[in-house]
């Protein structure tokens, strides 16, 4: 069974850089992105899955990931209109068509808020013509307006299932877009759980090569606006002044680099904010092991990938009380504290309070960790997949 696994997003724009053929075998074909490790749980239950990235780039090319399945790169058309630009890809389309049994969107649906976007067009093509599975995570609804909101419905109308990650998601697909609960699957982007698991402290400073006698903050993704990264230096500017054995460290890169850097040599923290750039999931797990808690202080809707990470980690976690986040972060389950918006002193709180009370917040609960296996998600896609193609 061939299975696409597409963007709908066009990438050039997502990595502020083209995808040339430089860039694919890099970085693109190096990375541990989910919608890689999407098709590695896909191939692991015998399906060929190819993940499907729409660019600029003018030459339809096909790139072997480190995974081993393919990655194939469509051109797509970009228009520019007043605040966002259209995008669409006849090309992706005919593809699809031609060569594929199903259409899984992997990355969240609605792209664009003010605009018809490449998963409304994509549906509409396809539209019992193949199966089509889309991806509820990310963003807000209230954001549209009344008749992008109704775009959206008759877009997902047409879908045959549509994955999400949250009682909050689920409740928002079936009373705002009037979607019926047989055609909602809630499933957890799939982890590698013999990577990211829990270590002894000293084994990762080890590893790593820093001191294991500091407290370090951890934030792991892109360094870009709306994800509280400005709130979070502040906040650890000030907690320094009364907390002198705290770290805080960035992994990932992306435009707000050069502001963490101009505030770090600002504040003479250069011994105390620890950049190590964009990393491999072999060496990103460990910087889980050695911190003291995760931040992932954002206004998305989804569950964002590194809790999942954090909690097959036993590392605490500091996160925003939307979507999904809250079915897994949080006292009740004792892995941490959920704070309301992107606020400077709640961070600044609930840094201090985990820190004081780490026993409180390390759930050691196995329990959770089956459903992020990829073995798990394989094999409910794969169930999915043939529920679809025989109906």
């Amino acid at each position: 069974m061939r299975i696409a696994l597409v963007s709908a997003f066009l990438e050039d724009e997502v990595y502020e850089n083209r995808l040339n053929d430089e860039f694919m075998e890099k970085v693109i074909c190096n990375e541990d992105h989910f919608y890689h490790r999407i098709a590695k749980a896909l191939t692991q239950n015998g399906l060929e899955p190819v993940v499907h990235y729409l660019s600029e780039e003018k030459e339809s090319k096909e790139f072997i990931h480190k995974y081993g399945h393919k990655i194939k790169r469509i051109p797509a058309k970009r228009y520019p209109f007043i605040h966002e630009s259209i995008v669409q890809s006849p090309e992706l389309i005919k593809n699809l068509q031609s060569n594929f049994d199903i259409c899984n969107f992997v990355s969240g649906y609605y792209v664009k808020y003010k605009i018809p976007d490449m998963f409304d067009y994509t549906t509409s093509k396809l539209y019992k013509k193949m199966p089509i599975i889309a991806r509820w995570a990310g963003g807000n609804h209230k954001w549209l307006l009344p008749i992008r909101k109704e775009i959206k419905k008759t877009s997902l109308k047409k879908c045959d299932k549509i994955i999400c990650s949250g009682e909050n998601e689920i409740k928002n697909l079936q009373d705002v877009f009037h979607i019926p609960k047989e055609k909602i699957l809630e499933i957890m982007n799939p982890i590698d759980t013999t990577i990211f698991k829990f270590r002894k402290k000293e084994i990762a400073s080890k590893k790593l090569k820093l001191d294991s006698n500091y407290e370090y903050l951890l934030y792991v993704g892109r360094l870009s606006k709306n994800k509280g990264i400005e709130e979070i230096l502040n906040a650890f500017t000030k907690l320094k002044k009364d907390y002198s054995n705290l770290k805080l460290i960035f992994v990932g890169d992306g435009p707000l680099l050069n502001q963490i850097k101009d505030h770090t040599k600002k504040n003479n923290l250069s011994n105390d904010i620890i950049l190590p750039g964009r990393l491999t999931h072999e060496i990103t797990c460990y910087y889980y092991n050695i911190s003291s808690v995760l931040l992932n202080i954002g206004m998305s809707g989804g569950l964002a990938n590194v809790i999942i990470e954090a909690i097959a980690s036993k590392l605490p976690i500091i996160a925003t009380d939307v979507g999904a986040s809250k079915d897994y972060v949080g006292n009740k389950m004792n892995n941490g504290i959920l704070i309301n918006s992107i606020n400077e002193l709640e961070i600044k709180n609930a840094i201090v309070e985990i820190i004081l009370n780490q026993k409180k917040y390390r759930n050691l609960n196995e329990n959770k960790l089956e459903k992020f296996t990829f073995d798990y998600f394989g094999k409910k896609l794969n169930e999915t997949y043939m529920e679809l193609l025989n109906k």
